[in-house]
């Protein structure tokens, strides 16, 4: 990719965040910036009107939300390379967004000279990680914590029931029937050990997760 442009895709529902990556990432020759879009679903709609090197996308956003987004994405798209950039400094977010096929980790509170950094390092093969989380990620994947052990999916949900979403609503933002929410909320709350959605919402509290 040397000499190639880096065609960029920004998704984060702020529109002025966008505006301002796209000139500080274009003031790299080789970066362009050929679209912008507010949330998940959006993005895996452009994705099949435009070419895109790279997906450089939040977390927290209207709808499926980043990782489901990008899992999504994923599924369809299995070559591209997502870059997660988002305001959340919390390993488990983390190591979740790596194990669904994230290509690197960003947090907002880096300089944006080490953003344009990471965009080049994964497009040569590697998967940049912010320096604030890389002891506390490697630290997690040895701990025994159950949220830590949740497929993408329970921890998608859990997330979502942390704060405060009903099952109705989780059903409609990532497409699944009631019933198969209800069962995950159930599996949730026993792999985790709690009763109901107060001892949920507490433990996410602790974990930084809600």
């Amino acid at each position: 990719m040397t000499n190639q442009t880096i065609r960029v895709l920004l998704v984060d529902d702020h529109a002025v965040v966008r505006a301002g990556y796209k000139r500080y990432l274009e003031l790299d020759p080789q970066i362009e910036v050929v679209g912008e879009a507010v949330s998940g679903e959006q993005a895996y709609t452009l994705l099949a009107s435009i070419q895109v090197d790279l997906i450089v996308m939040d977390l927290s956003m209207p709808g499926q939300g980043g990782i489901e987004s990008m899992r999504h994405i994923l599924q369809r798209y299995p070559a591209q390379r997502v870059l997660v950039f988002t305001m959340h400094e919390n390993a488990a977010l983390a190591m979740q967004s790596l194990r669904s096929g994230a290509s690197g980790y960003l947090t907002k509170s880096m300089s944006p000279e080490l953003i344009v950094d990471a965009i080049h390092q994964v497009m040569q093969g590697g998967r940049p990680l912010s320096q604030e989380l890389a002891a506390a990620v490697a630290q997690a994947e040895q701990e025994s914590a159950p949220h830590l052990q949740f497929a993408p999916r329970e921890f998608e949900i859990f997330r979502l029931l942390a704060n405060g979403h009903s099952v109705d609503d989780i059903g409609q933002r990532l497409h699944i029937g009631l019933k198969t929410v209800a069962n995950y909320q159930s599996i949730i709350r026993q792999k985790l050990g709690v009763a109901n959605a107060i001892e949920l919402y507490q433990y996410a509290r602790e974990h930084d997760l809600a």
